[in-house]
């Protein structure tokens, strides 16, 4: 069996070429109307080789192919197409037109499949609209979600709206739940979204674990007060306090942390706002991801004393919130030995590497047997119109995930 790298190359350019915008983004913001031009036409790639695809009451589009033995789970690989705003050509897509190229190079030679096999479209994996992601894959492994559909996007249009648009009701979304013994093993193939791959001269990376990830929100409270007339002794300065805890926290991981232990201010609000007034208030997020609970729990406590220390010893007081929290998920075992296997066979050079970066493998491996192939991103750059990966490392990464597809589905049957 053959991959057509060049038929890949062609869909992903069209794909990406769906999300353009006046301004010369390029954005496929989930339930929008390029999501919708770019999910029509990875529908007709199916089409064009013989496969009617189906969309779940969730809105996954979901292509199945039939094997020898049809009562056997499936053996389904996929990703997403959404984007973020302006975001990159591979990001989700390369999963997605991989796992067509596997299914299409099964066509092409004549030869079936034991298992089912079947290419998997999450729908809204980003999450950038409403602020919460994976919607799809949440809605195939049955999870509890704590969405509504009240809840505004960033338009504030409000989400149950935009759904039925989409053709989406939430309480019809449940229904998509897959029976935990309907699927073999699930296989995402992604661009790492990091540069240890690019930076190692490394064509494959095969994933161990997604971090796991603690989302809170920090707020120091001073005094406002003005500037001139406000002796520096004499001031209880929020954002000064802030700087001093946001300075500090790259130390407390670096003292307490792993290796690939990542820790993030992203957003600070600084009340009231003048040039000419003390910050009154200083309020930040707080993100901490490691592939360990116990060392995400651990910078947590750090964290909240030095917070504690620095507020008291500029006389502030301090609240903090958590907002979110995702437990690490490690990939199925017997899955990576397959993807290894496979890679060894191939004679390609690769690494074993965690994920920083959510994925829909995130909730698929709570589920069901889960697996990753990452190929390097040129410069550790994705989320960005800069993204890129090169043809040669998108071949690779594709032949790695049609090798192991191939392993898994001659696996004893009775596994």
């Amino acid at each position: 069996m053959e991959i057509d790298i060049k038929k890949v190359m062609y869909r992903m350019e069209e794909l990406y070429d769906c999300g353009i915008q006046e301004d010369g983004c390029h954005t496929r913001m989930a339930f929008s109307k390029e999501d919708t031009k770019a999910r029509d036409i990875f529908m007709d790639y199916f089409r064009q080789i013989g496969i009617e695809p189906q969309v779940d009451p969730a809105g996954n589009i979901i292509a199945r192919m039939g094997g020898k033995y049809p009562d056997l789970p499936a053996v389904v690989m996929g990703s997403h197409l959404d984007t973020v705003p302006d975001g990159g050509k591979y990001d989700g897509v390369l999963g997605c037109v991989g796992g067509l190229a596997v299914m299409e190079a099964y066509k092409e030679s004549g030869q079936k499949p034991k298992h089912p096999m079947e290419v998997i479209v999450f729908t809204d994996e980003e999450g950038f609209r409403f602020g919460s992601g994976m919607f799809g894959s949440a809605a195939i492994c049955g999870e509890e979600t704590d969405i509504s559909g009240t809840d505004l996007d960033v338009y504030g249009e409000v989400r149950e709206q935009v759904l039925e648009r989409f053709g989406i009701s939430l309480e019809e979304a449940l229904k998509s739940k897959r029976r935990e013994d309907s699927i073999h093993c699930f296989l995402e193939l992604h661009i790492e979204q990091g540069a240890r791959l690019d930076k190692s001269s490394t064509p494959i990376g095969i994933v161990t674990s997604i971090a796991g990830v603690s989302r809170s929100e920090v707020q120091i409270t001073g005094e406002a007060n003005h500037s001139g007339s406000t002796a520096m002794g004499d001031r209880k300065d929020a954002l000064v306090t802030a700087a001093d805890i946001i300075a500090t926290l790259p130390q407390i991981v670096k003292e307490h942390g792993q290796e690939f232990t990542v820790a993030t201010v992203g957003t600070i609000k600084v009340l009231p706002g003048s040039v000419n007034v003390i910050a009154g208030s200083c309020t930040f997020s707080l993100e901490i991801r490691d592939q360990s609970d116990d060392v995400v729990r651990n910078l947590e406590e750090l964290t909240a004393e030095y917070i504690g220390k620095a507020c008291k010893n500029n006389g502030c007081s301090y609240s903090l919130k958590k907002i979110s929290y995702h437990d690490p998920s490690p990939m199925t075992r017997w899955i990576t030995d397959e993807i290894e296997k496979a890679v060894k066979e191939l004679g390609i050079e690769y690494k074993k590497i965690p994920s920083g970066a959510f994925h829909d493998s995130l909730i698929m491996a709570a589920v069901f047997p889960t697996g990753m192939i990452f190929v390097p991103s040129v410069g550790g750059i994705s989320h960005s119109r800069h993204e890129f990966t090169g043809e040669e490392d998108i071949q690779r990464g594709i032949e790695v995930l049609l090798k192991t597809v191939q392993q898994v589905d001659n696996m004893n049957l009775s596994c």
